[in-house]
């Protein structure tokens, strides 16, 4: 709490730190600066230093305190109101993802009707809006930089210091420095200097040299005085030059206690009641709370700031110092003070302002209403979930736990604002601690099961969630019919799965009916979701309906939540089936970024790279996942961050680079938590790189690493992958009857791409077999089936005009040609090499090929190197031995030995390892 400013001296260490991390900003580097001590030892005037230095930079300083019942973000959210109350947050692409979280921070911000939503699992709320932070004073500050200066950071709420903590770690890359006080006595103040970003300045007690610089012309034995009873806090000594001499109470109670004997008749109370309201000093609140009308308030207060209690600072009525209050407060007697505090708590809810709510609660808890406290806790611990600060809302349910009225209510909505949080295993645990002590009954215990089985659904513990699930005794509540489904559905359980959700949505479905309600319908979208992603397994489920549906309920009944997760469920399966525009998921996309649902956008922006990697190819898919990747790991979503980074290892691998593709998959598994489903296929990114080199064995082997174990698990996503093993495993007549019967029927032949493979599969084992014609039907069906998926068209024909051309069946000669000229247009590796293996089947076909050039790189050329030493020179740098050489050109091993002799002449080169090295510094393979 800022009092009179003081000279500040003995403090030149503390002074030179902060003249170097304001400096730093010029140089575009922001850091964090806390300051740390007792109450009185300068925190506040330190940090006026640093507006001073700032200022005198022509930075712009953005100011703001926590309080005592301040709330969620109540100290960042005073500094960014400021520059944002001449209009409405600026228009940035960096921006727009953040806009929804910084709309909950700063009310009115946004100018659309986006709702308050909570960021959900797995998103962190304090990384989202710590990035949204960062976007904002970009978008404010451009390059110039500025300060965030907080104050009383001890009063700070959980959201705020989880903001911070997440700030600290991030400003290093930004012009941006974080001017921090808070007291050393309290958590918050312990938290933020236990960062390892944090530069920490705990400045000391004054010694004798300071005070005499502070009292000035004082004489030695008065100083030693000052000294001695101010023992060194700066605030002290100048609380005791500024008492008559004479007067100056032993301490600094007596002090406060002949400063408030000192006041009018009828100002005690008005000064007893400020110091038990929350906040500075309310004219209007204590009015209301102590039955007095304004004009003996208001002479209260002028008399409390003429005696040295209240000071004037920045335009606003405060007390002189925190120390001020607690002595005011200390001189109260516990009955006197409960009175003032539940007169106090009914005024605050009377007028119901920012924070006037849970400053009541507090207040009539210490008044002794306990009922009424908790009630008011968990309302506002519902609001703060709802609005994306559930760390307040926990702090919130553990003041009502701690009250100890209704064990089953706080339970139950902790374990939902944990769930929120991703906290799965705290959230059973506050839930099974509040079951064993047999106070949670009826209602309350169904209510408290329900939740802990979604917390075990979002946890991964699907047995677990069924069980729990059961435990409510419920068993005509679409609720726990839909937990039970997804907890099915989850352990692989297809038919359970279909079963219980198709109950779930009649269940669902009569509640709506019966009474619309914003529950009901939720549930319904929830229940109509969970049967249609049932469908993977059962045919008779008309899936697009069931979506089309809860897109509908939901987007009637305003839940933005579900509208994106039904748009993003329509998008995938529409995907899957072979819609290439991909215009449902880029909706649920768009949807999801505006109102803050970053993981959702993200999860939609990897089928979109899906879609893209399909179409247009890698480098389209790159274009898409490599931002996401950074932005994922700017907001700490390592789950998503590896998923994405996975998919762009595959996409790396087919431009021809396989160590980038190593380097990402080797990311990827070391992300937590990577779904099973997906972390089992890295071999395939290996397969896909075989497959590039159209070393069709080594694909097969590795693929068979993977797919079947994945394919036993009947719940497992249609990756498009998938489609590649039955084909590559008839490529090579590897038990190739027994891997296509695997996946005929399997409900990860939905997907296009699986469903083309398997036909282009059957056309091989036709061709093979003597069934020219129907080779051909079947080739002709697959490419009809891949019309809208062009460059994974392309990619799995080289292995089924491979077949064509090696078993003679068809014409594939018009196809190899159509396809090389294709490639050819292609500048990345993995072009080269589709288009080397087009020219190899050509002459493999009896067919002459025509070159884009020589194919020879000029400085290849320069040295005499033909097009066919070119040739094996890309082979040697693959690593190729000149056995596969020679059945890759369709050459003699001998003949390849005299062409690698002829280039290690031509390179000066003394050897393969030393040939592939030239070949890579001279940037000549193509």
């Amino acid at each position: 709490m800022p009092g009179p400013r003081l000279p500040l001296v003995g403090r030149e260490a503390e002074r030179a730190a902060v003249r170097e991390h304001v400096a730093a900003l010029g140089d575009g580097t922001g850091g964090s600066l806390l300051i740390t001590g007792e109450a009185g030892i300068g925190k506040s005037r330190l940090l006026a230093e640093v507006a001073d230095v700032a200022a005198a930079a022509g930075l712009p300083v953005l100011t703001g305190r926590a309080v005592p019942g301040g709330g969620a973000h109540r100290p960042v959210a005073e500094a960014l109101a400021r520059p944002l109350r001449a209009g409405p947050l600026p228009a940035t692409a960096r921006l727009r993802p953040f806009r929804a979280a910084l709309a909950r921070l700063v009310p009115g911000a946004v100018e659309d009707d986006a709702p308050d939503l909570p960021a959900g699992p797995g998103a962190d709320p304090a990384v989202v809006l710590g990035e949204g932070v960062l976007a904002l004073l970009a978008a404010l500050h451009g390059d110039a930089g500025g300060v965030l200066l907080l104050d009383d950071l001890h009063w700070a709420d959980a959201d705020t210091l989880a903001l911070l903590t997440y700030l600290a770690g991030a400003v290093a890359d930004a012009p941006l420095l974080l001017a921090l006080a808070a007291r050393d006595d309290e958590p918050g103040g312990t938290a933020l200097a236990a960062h390892p970003d944090v530069t920490v300045l705990r400045p000391g007690r004054l010694d004798a040299d300071a005070v005499a610089v502070l009292a000035r012309d004082a004489e030695t034995a008065r100083v030693d005085e000052l000294l001695r009873r101010s023992e060194g806090l700066p605030f002290l000594v100048r609380e005791l030059l500024d008492a008559e001499a004479g007067t100056v109470p032993a301490s600094w109670a007596g002090l406060v206690a002949h400063r408030l004997d000192g006041l009018p008749a009828g100002a005690r109370a008005v000064v007893d009641a400020a110091a038990v309201a929350p906040g500075d000093p309310d004219h209007r609140l204590l009015a209301d709370a102590t039955g007095l009308d304004e004009a003996p308030v208001l002479a209260a207060l002028r008399a409390g700031a003429a005696t040295g209690l209240l000071t004037v600072v920045d335009g606003r009525l405060t007390w002189r110092h925190a120390l001020t209050r607690d002595a005011v407060l200390a001189a109260l007697l516990p009955p006197d003070r409960a009175a003032v505090a539940a007169r106090l708590a009914a005024a605050l809810e009377t007028r119901d302002g920012p924070g006037d709510r849970e400053a009541a609660a507090a207040l009539h808890a210490d008044a002794g209403d306990h009922a009424r406290a908790t009630a008011l806790l968990l309302d506002l611990a519902r609001h703060d979930a709802d609005r994306g600060a559930p760390g307040h809302a926990d702090e919130l349910l553990r003041r009502a736990e701690a009250l100890g009225t209704v064990p089953g209510p706080v339970a139950a909505a902790r374990v939902r604002v944990l769930t929120l949080r991703g906290e799965a295993a705290g959230a059973l645990a506050v839930g099974d601690a509040a079951l064993a002590t047999g106070e949670v009954t009826g209602d309350e215990h169904a209510e408290l099961c329900l939740r802990l089985a979604r917390a075990a659904v979002l946890g991964g513990r699907y047995a677990e969630a069924g069980e729990r699930a059961a435990r409510a005794a419920r068993p005509d509540d679409p609720r726990s019919l839909v937990l039970a489904a997804d907890a099915a559905f989850g352990s692989g359980d297809t038919v359970v799965a279909t079963e219980r959700a198709r109950e779930a949505v009649d269940a669902a479905d009569h509640a709506f009916v019966s009474g619309t309600t914003t529950e009901a319908a939720a549930t319904l979208c929830e229940a109509l979701l969970v049967l249609a992603r049932c469908s993977v397994t059962v045919d008779d489920i008309d899936a697009d309906a069931l979506v089309s549906r809860a897109v509908g309920v939901a987007a009637e009944h305003g839940l933005t939540p579900w509208l994106v997760e039904a748009l993003f469920s329509l998008g995938a399966r529409r995907m899957t089936l072979g819609d290439s525009t991909t215009a449902d998921l880029t909706r649920a996309r768009d949807l999801a970024e505006r109102h803050g649902m970053v993981a959702r956008a993200a999860q939609a922006d990897l089928l979109r790279a899906d879609a893209a990697l399909h179409v247009h190819g890698p480098r389209a898919a790159l274009a898409i996942l490599m931002p996401a990747i950074d932005q994922l790991g700017r907001l700490r979503l390592g789950t998503l961050q590896g998923t994405a980074e996975l998919f762009a290892a595959a996409a790396t691998a087919l431009t021809g680079d396989p160590a980038g593709a190593d380097t990402l998959l080797a990311a990827a598994r070391s992300r937590p938590d990577l779904p099973a489903d997906v972390a089992v296929t890295g071999p395939l990114v290996t397969a896909l790189t075989a497959l590039l080199a159209h070393d069709l064995p080594r694909a097969t082997a590795l693929a068979d690493r993977t797919v079947p174990a994945v394919l036993a698990h009947r719940s497992a996503a249609p990756i498009p992958l998938y489609g590649l093993w039955p084909l590559l495993r008839t490529a090579v007549g590897d038990r190739d009857a027994e891997a296509r019967a695997l996946v005929r029927g399997h409900h990860v032949m939905i997907a296009v791409p699986n469903r083309a493979a398997l036909v282009f599969a059957d056309a091989i084992a036709a061709g093979r077999a003597g069934r020219s014609a129907e080779a051909v039907a079947l080739a002709a069906e697959a490419d009809a089936v891949l019309a809208d998926w062009p460059w994974w068209h392309r990619l799995l024909r080289t292995v089924v005009l491979d077949a064509a051309v090696r078993d003679g069946w068809g014409d594939p000669v018009p196809a190899l040609r159509a396809d090389l000229a294709v490639h050819e247009q292609g500048d990345d590796a993995g072009a080269r090499a589709l288009a080397r293996t087009c020219r190899d089947l050509l002459r493999a076909a009896g067919a002459p090929t025509r070159r884009s050039g020589d194919g020879v790189a000029p400085d290849l050329r320069r040295l005499g190197v033909t097009a066919r030493e070119a040739e094996v020179l890309a082979l040697v740098a693959e690593h190729r031995t000149n056995a596969d050489i020679a059945a890759r050109l369709h050459l003699s091993a001998r003949t390849v030995e005299s062409h690698v002799a002829r280039l290690l002449a031509k390179t000066g080169t003394t050897d393969r390892a030393g040939l592939r090295t030239w070949a890579e510094r001279a940037a000549v393979v193509k």
